[in-house]
């Protein structure tokens, strides 16, 4: 009886409150509401709780997406209270603007927003997600088309995860019609500041392709270049992220492209040749003093800008390489440091191991062989052990793929590589010419890999025995 209209009315006006733990307590105030009255036990519907369920899922919809995760935590609780409330049978006059932001909070970068979002995904829908995504694409696509375009760099990249999740997890019938609109979005991300939205947007594209590749056809030459791009990137894992994708590529569409991808891939691995001594990271960034100042008051810079969560990127990653001047506890900045040739050339060796999988490229990659054991002689820059464990990492994948009579010829060239490997101070290099021994231990039998180290490198042995004696059979 103390629930009127009067006091709805103040929580709601909280809701819009500057003050983010204002809106934080709103929003716990509206899940206290709905846990305590919830519809099934009001006769025929009254009262003004659910008189007022319209507005609810309004100001749950503006909470599931604020820029605050703490804010977000507060809206994910009201939003599970609030249909967990509702009989089954009426809860889908609220999914066209509830479920598009629960769906993509399943991909925040808050931990504790992401698991509660699942949480609540599996309650409503157990094993029939799928199926209500299917039911609300024309409500759920612009949705994350939009957050596609958030200022909020996290935003962006659970976007990003939720439109490849379209193209993997969702009948390819339904979304094909939203095709195009979906690449568009992906291409602004493709461009990002930051670059966990560039990997993001770049798996999505690659799903994309490998499902609708007739859809996809059209933007292959706007795509081509920013999967190059990601490939050389500075970030191991977008460079991981674009060998997958350009892989897909090659798949989908085969020759005259596998040509031009292998032709990308001979100059990438040949890159290394021109790596510099010097590999220090943001070597080309100034050495001079820095010159700080204080911010004064009256700074329209910080004055109503867009406000983040503390240790947020979200001002500094602008979107689609623009950086935007937002406020907040950072200040704008657009900054992403220049590849290096070693870079390239580990981007490479991802990619020839992605490739080596693909029909109708092994006879090339078997040719190319020879590129990857003279990149492990060239160790005259600081990060050369990055890029050995890289392709210790690799060689074993790509030998189990290629013909086995094809690569033995080649198996000894990597043997200098492989001993300096063994002994190195570097514990992932070590660990990786471990597995990179084990692995041709199965591919040629123990004793044939113990002849082949004995008339190659016998100093090599002691390491052998040291690190892995059992594979060889000593």
């Amino acid at each position: 009886d103390c629930i009127d209209s009067e006091l709805l009315d103040l929580v709601f006006a909280s809701l819009k409150h500057t003050n983010r733990f204002v809106r934080e307590t709103g929003y716990m105030v509206c899940c206290a509401l709905v846990s305590i009255h919830p519809r099934d036990e009001q006769t025929e519907n009254k009262g003004h709780i659910w008189s007022e369920g319209k507005r609810f899922a309004d100001v749950l919809e503006r909470g599931l997406s604020d820029n605050w995760s703490q804010v977000r935590m507060a809206a994910c609780c009201a939003t599970r209270a609030f249909l967990l409330g509702i009989p089954a049978g009426g809860r889908d006059e609220f999914f066209p603007q509830i479920l598009p932001p629960l769906c993509l909070n399943r991909y925040y970068i808050a931990e504790g927003v992401r698991i509660h979002c699942q949480t609540t995904w599996r309650m409503l829908f157990s094993v029939s997600g799928v199926k209500a995504v299917e039911q609300h694409l024309d409500s759920i696509v612009p949705f994350y088309i939009k957050q596609s375009e958030a200022d909020n760099h996290a935003v962006r990249e659970a976007a990003c995860a939720c439109i490849a999740e379209l193209a993997t997890k969702v009948g390819s019938d339904p979304v094909r019609l939203h095709v195009p609109a979906l690449i568009q979005g992906l291409l602004i991300c493709f461009e990002d500041d930051s670059w966990p939205v560039r990997d993001a947007a770049c798996a999505a594209c690659g799903n994309f392709v490998a499902v609708f590749a007739e859809e996809c056809r059209a933007y292959i030459d706007r795509l081509m270049p920013l999967f190059y791009s990601n490939l050389e990137d500075n970030i191991p894992s977008v460079r991981q992220g674009a060998a997958v994708a350009i892989s897909n590529i090659v798949r989908a569409y085969s020759s005259p492209l596998s040509n031009d991808v292998i032709a990308k891939l001979s100059e990438l691995l040949d890159a290394v040749n021109s790596q510099q001594d010097d590999s220090s990271l943001y070597s080309d960034l100034s050495k001079k003093p820095a010159v700080f100042g204080v911010a004064m008051a009256d700074d329209p810079t910080h004055t109503n800008q867009v406000m983040y969560s503390c240790g947020s990127l979200a001002p500094k990653m602008g979107r689609g390489g623009k950086a935007p001047g937002a406020g907040g506890c950072s200040a704008s900045h657009h900054f992403k440091r220049p590849s290096q040739p070693w870079e390239r050339t580990d981007g490479a060796v991802r990619l020839f191991m992605e490739l080596s999988d693909v029909q109708g490229t092994k006879a090339e990659l078997i040719k190319m062989i020879p590129k990857l054991s003279s990149a492990t002689q060239k160790r005259n820059f600081e990060h050369h052990k990055h890029m050995l464990e890289t392709i210790f990492k690799c060689l074993p994948m790509i030998f189990r793929r290629l013909s086995k009579n094809k690569v033995k010829p080649y198996i000894n060239d990597f043997f200098d590589a492989l001993y300096y490997g063994l002994k190195s101070d570097m514990g992932l290099l070590k660990a990786a010419s471990v597995e990179y021994l084990q692995s041709l231990s199965l591919l040629l039998g123990p004793n044939i890999l113990k002849g082949r180290i004995e008339m190659t490198n016998y100093d090599m042995m002691l390491y052998v025995q040291d690190a892995f004696p059992e594979t060889v059979g000593m």
